[in-house]
């Protein structure tokens, strides 16, 4: 390897921020996104003609299966289509690198998912990044805006601070400058809303939005993604989007496990165990300043000395308790983040424990 890459490593070790692939411990689970507890869940053992995909969608690994899916989540969504993908990242990367043309305008919370980062580089339009979750900053520059193509993309709910975007006033501004909204809903389906439909659905603005990105490794413990949007999107995807265009796509049995995930009513049960698991760990910590939402399942407490944050970290570990220690690059500098992810099988005693540890 160069020596260009070597130093840049170098500088990561220095600065403490380097990254390793750990195989995390046995303890209780306050740090995985598994919301609902769906990942420790057997899934469907149904036998198949064929497991495996074989190709991509446009080649060979297209099937029944794959389009049921696909019709049984529009319908469950409520959009008028559905394009599934093998990840969120996949989905982001090839809804905004295929959208985006030369002269648009992408306006984007400076917060969003590097995965939409990146879609928004291989794309050819300009992009504005607005404060986050500043309704006034963001209608401003929209205001300012010389193209006739303007998009808004935003996530509803954020998974480095736990707090949830004004979704609501964001599409009242985009109806007023004519521009359209994209909203990632990544870590709030399946939590939020009926049946885990999302915060565009409990807010009442999906007549409003463009594309919304649902995935399915999180609050649904599997596997996946899938944009919604209109039949025309769809179809413009199918033609442009690289990443579906060249991806092999997902094994039968996923495309049949996340049509059943989705419409089982049992899991209301668990929501409303998360956010009674919530609120009761909010109770327990009423005093500290979280960054996030109340009702939100990812709990970030900042910390400015990142020692301070590996001490806390270290502390939990000693009461077999394991959470995420966020630092620099993925958040800003001198914005360590503890980042708690609560669970509908999180027991009391647990966030009892959990509540000790930080208030320490």
């Amino acid at each position: 390897m160069n020596d260009r890459l070597l130093k840049k490593l170098l500088q990561r070790k220095e600065s403490k921020t380097f990254r390793a692939l750990q195989i995390p411990d046995q303890g209780i689970d306050f740090f995985s996104n598994d919301y609902l507890g769906l990942s420790k869940v057997p899934t469907s053992n149904s036998k198949f003609e064929f497991n495996g995909s074989t190709g991509s969608r446009l080649l060979s690994g297209n099937s029944s299966i794959a389009e049921e899916c696909e019709s049984i989540l529009a319908t469950h969504f409520d959009a008028e289509s559905a394009l599934v993908y093998g990840s969120g990242y996949v989905a982001n990367l090839g809804l905004l690198s295929a959208i985006l043309q030369r002269g648009d305008v992408v306006f984007y919370d400076q917060y969003v998912h590097a995965s939409s980062r990146d879609g928004i580089r291989l794309a050819l339009a300009d992009s504005v990044s607005f404060k986050h979750n500043d309704v006034l900053d963001l209608e401003n520059k929209l205001s300012q805006s010389k193209s006739d193509i303007n998009y808004v993309l935003v996530e509803s709910l954020y998974s480095m601070d736990g707090d949830l975007a004004p979704l609501v006033e964001i599409a009242s501004i985009c109806a007023e400058y004519n521009a359209f909204l994209i909203v990632d809903e990544a870590h709030a389906c399946g939590v939020y809303g009926d049946m885990g439909k999302g915060l565009c659905y409990q807010n009442k603005i999906l007549a409003q939005i463009f594309a919304r990105v649902i995935t399915f490794g999180k609050a649904y413990g599997s596997h996946g993604a899938v944009i919604l949007g209109s039949e025309s999107l769809k179809e413009y995807l199918v033609n442009f989007s690289r990443s579906f265009i060249y991806s092999t796509a997902l094994p039968p049995s996923n495309y049949r496990d996340i049509s059943q995930l989705v419409k089982r009513k049992e899991l209301n049960v668990l929501r409303s165990n998360l956010q009674s698991n919530i609120s009761y760990f909010r109770e327990l910590c009423q005093l500290l300043p979280f960054l996030s939402d109340v009702t939100s399942p990812i709990q970030i407490l900042e910390y400015e000395n990142p020692k301070q944050l590996e001490e806390v970290v270290d502390r939990m570990k000693r009461s077999s308790i394991y959470t995420k220690g966020i630092y620099p690059p993925t958040v800003p500098e001198e914005k360590s983040r503890l980042r708690i992810c609560i669970h509908a099988f999180n027991t009391k005693k647990e966030i009892e424990i959990l509540a000790r540890c930080i208030k320490k």
